[in-house]
């Protein structure tokens, strides 16, 4: 008769062997989109969910699977003097360097005084769509400057253009532009891939800045963007870098995230 202590060893062993065959799957994926990874992130791929990977082991994915970005409260309402209304930040709202950059989804009009009450300067937006007549009169109305980078996503295969994303880097590290907010659709991917970008030009160690990108992009990670980031050339935007004082500076990333979780535990508790 089998032990406690064996029928253990037994879950153990399945556990480990689900673990490789899953790393396997992952490994003859990435072949087959013919891209080269490091160890790190072959193993990271097969143990954290992804949306463009084909897991299929729930057990291993289940506690990345859950959205782990800010939300904006589902109900604010005051009668009080708008002076003392709480201002609802966008979805996926968080800061990367407090009182210089921001990042969120696309604002909507429910999210300008917000965005107003943080002195924003300047906006960039990675879509390429038509901004809506609303939002280019609050920006017109609050003097903030509007930039525009199309970064493409990453679906199918990195498509993101390194020179288009050089480009998006040099604004957000030029300090004239400051305080600044990014912003694709959700926040996310593009985003989060720019951020990520801008987190190793600081020197943030890549395991971090992994983690980073998927407290924003919750369940909807994509394997691909962190193929890109964690390959993007730094050498494109280091004269910058070192230039406005970014090189090396070991920004924390843990304001964003305090932040980012009092929100979404404050939107639960609104129901």
């Amino acid at each position: 008769m089998a032990s406690p202590r064996d029928s253990n060893n037994g879950s153990t062993g399945r556990a480990y062997s689900a673990q490789f065959t899953m790393m396997d799957k992952v490994k003859e994926y990435l072949e087959a989109l013919n891209l080269a990874v490091s160890e790190k992130l072959h193993i990271h791929a097969a143990v954290v969910h992804h949306e463009d990977l084909p897991h299929d082991n729930a057990e291993s994915s289940a506690a990345s699977t859950t959205e782990t970005g800010t939300v904006t409260p589902s109900s604010v309402r005051s009668v009080v003097p708008d002076r003392l209304n709480m201002r609802i930040p966008p979805l996926n709202y968080g800061a990367v360097i407090p009182g210089s950059i921001y990042r969120c989804s696309y604002p909507e009009p429910a999210n300008y005084g917000f965005i107003k009450d943080l002195k924003i300067k300047s906006i960039l937006t990675l879509v390429p769509e038509p901004i809506a007549p609303e939002y280019q009169s609050f920006m017109d109305e609050a003097g903030i400057q509007h930039f525009r980078v199309h970064i493409r996503a990453n679906k199918g295969e990195v498509r993101i253009d390194s020179c288009e994303m050089q480009r998006a880097l040099r604004l957000i590290m030029d300090r004239t532009n400051h305080p600044i907010m990014i912003h694709c659709n959700k926040g996310k991917h593009r985003t989060g891939c720019t951020v990520a970008c801008f987190r190793r030009i600081c020197g943030l160690d890549m395991e971090t800045t992994r983690e980073e990108y998927h407290t924003y992009a919750g369940k909807k990670a994509r394997f691909l963007d962190e193929v890109f980031f964690e390959n993007f050339d730094l050498n494109l935007v280091m004269w910058m870098a070192r230039q406005e004082g970014w090189a090396g500076t070991h920004v924390d990333t843990s304001v964003a995230s305090c932040y980012a979780y009092h929100v979404s535990r404050r939107a639960e508790a609104n129901g």
